[in-house]
């Protein structure tokens, strides 16, 4: 699993739903900051219980944010 590959891939689907960072943290039961350093890969590999959460959150499977594939820079901008 690519860290950034993965955070990039949680803000493209977050993003494409309209859903603000603030509220799929509380969704997922983590923090903003721990989303937001997720999303800009700056944190170690979450947990599996923590990358299931945010799927089930987004309506992805687990495997779609663990194993992404890549996603083009102007969808994450």
């Amino acid at each position: 699993m690519n860290r950034k590959a993965n955070g990039a891939t949680i803000r493209a689907i977050r993003k494409a739903l309209g859903i603000p960072q603030v509220s799929l943290a509380a969704r997922a039961g983590i923090t903003k900051a721990y989303l937001c350093q997720i999303e800009r890969g700056s944190r170690e590999q979450p947990s599996p219980d923590v990358l299931r959460r945010i799927a089930d959150e987004l309506g992805v499977t687990f495997e779609a944010i663990s194993y992404p594939v890549p996603v083009p820079a102007e969808a994450v901008s």
